[in-house]
């Protein structure tokens, strides 16, 4: 029960997600999302301008949805092969599909993109 963050990124395109679910006698799951672009500078750029990027379109969707600021528990589908070494922490071992970031391979991409939460605070 609640309203949760969901993040995608998996190509040129980031999609975020906010979930809203509500139980009771009748269950209902409600939906809305908003794909973003990842310009080729930003796939090619610095780990930490990619992440800046991933964090503003998170809050430009929070604001798009009447929720700004609103802190909300979150999910993150980062489809690059990672070492998982728990259910929050991923090491990224080679970036594909285009991506060239620097400072993320061999890298945390939880801890990049909480970092990149905290920078945005």
């Amino acid at each position: 029960n609640g309203d949760f963050v969901a993040l995608d990124l998996g190509g040129t395109n980031f999609r975020v997600l906010l979930v809203k679910i509500r139980s009771g006698k009748r269950r209902t799951v409600e939906m809305h999302n908003k794909i973003y672009a990842i310009p080729l500078e930003i796939m090619q750029g610095t780990g930490e301008e990619l992440f800046d990027h991933i964090v503003h379109c998170i809050s430009d969707f929070l604001d798009y949805m009447g929720m700004k600021g609103a802190r909300l528990p979150l999910g993150f589908t980062f489809s690059f092969p990672c070492e998982q070494k728990s259910l929050d922490e991923g090491i990224l071992l080679t970036w594909t599909k285009g991506f060239k970031a620097t400072d993320c391979e061999g890298e945390d991409v939880v801890t990049m993109l909480r970092d990149a939460i905290k920078r945005r605070d």
